[in-house]
């Protein structure tokens, strides 16, 4: 398959009126998926090149589907499917399985911190919005966290921190956000609200801030800066709850349940 194809057929229906209906390529990541009547599933699928979109997977439930392990959640693949303007659900034809990520159905810790990834995809990314940095972040994410499971709590750190910097939310780590000097080997507060770091001269008693260590501050850096292979390879897992504050508080009023 090639990058994101179109063929466009226009048609008439009974009433007279023009329908225009797309045969579409493109690569996805299976963020959601439930059974749908008796022999389809409904899936919910981050793509490359259009965004979020909802589609039906016709008798993929049916134990000689074409579909195979393609519609699996978390699962990456090539997919054709059709679009009709006015209609909010796409149907899909054939898939290709690139990755099946299947070493996180068996990793009670590798499933969550991917369930963490998608869920935030999923509350973030609007539908039919094209997104390809989110979306090769969210393929580099669950590669690695495939490869190692156990990384899970860093790499949906790191993973939190990239993504809310794609949609605007780039966090301020080297330098005060009030003053603006630089700051460096040193504690700070990092402000919620301002999202960055404030030094120990500006910062007074605001509210919705956290005491950072010299330590904390490199790490946070780390995560933000750093490959998602390597970044696996680090310590990160003790700042998690503290990017989820942060990512909560620019992302409101969504709650991302998985989080909690």
């Amino acid at each position: 398959m090639h990058n994101l194809q179109s063929s466009i057929a226009n048609r008439k229906s009974a009433t007279g009126d023009s329908l225009v209906r797309r045969i579409l390529r493109d690569e996805a990541v299976c963020l959601r998926v439930r059974d749908y009547k008796e022999s389809s599933k409904l899936v919910v699928l981050f793509t490359r090149s259009r965004g979020r979109i909802t589609g039906v997977a016709k008798g993929a439930r049916r134990p000689r589907s074409r579909f195979g392990a393609a519609l699996d959640i978390f699962a990456r693949s090539r997919v054709i499917y059709y679009w009709r303007e006015n209609r909010d659900l796409f149907t899909l034809s054939d898939v290709e399985l690139i990755s099946a990520h299947s070493s996180l159905a068996a990793s009670p810790a590798g499933f969550l911190a991917a369930e963490r990834m998608a869920e935030f995809v999923l509350r973030t990314a609007p539908v039919l919005d094209p997104n390809p940095s989110l979306y090769n972040l969210l393929v580099a994410n669950l590669d690695a966290l495939a490869a190692a499971p156990e990384s899970g709590p860093t790499l949906v750190a790191s993973f939190l921190l990239k993504a809310a910097s794609f949609l605007g939310f780039r966090p301020e780590l080297r330098r005060c956000l009030v003053c603006r000097k630089p700051v460096a080997d040193s504690a700070a507060v990092f402000d919620h609200g301002r999202g960055g770091l404030i030094c120990p001269g500006c910062a007074g008693d605001a509210a919705g801030t956290e005491q950072l260590s010299a330590d904390d501050i490199a790490s946070l850096s780390r995560l933000l800066l750093t490959p998602a292979p390597a970044v696996a390879n680090g310590n990160g897992a003790h700042l998690l709850d503290l990017v989820v504050r942060f990512v909560t508080r620019h992302f409101e009023p969504i709650t991302l349940n998985s989080l909690r």
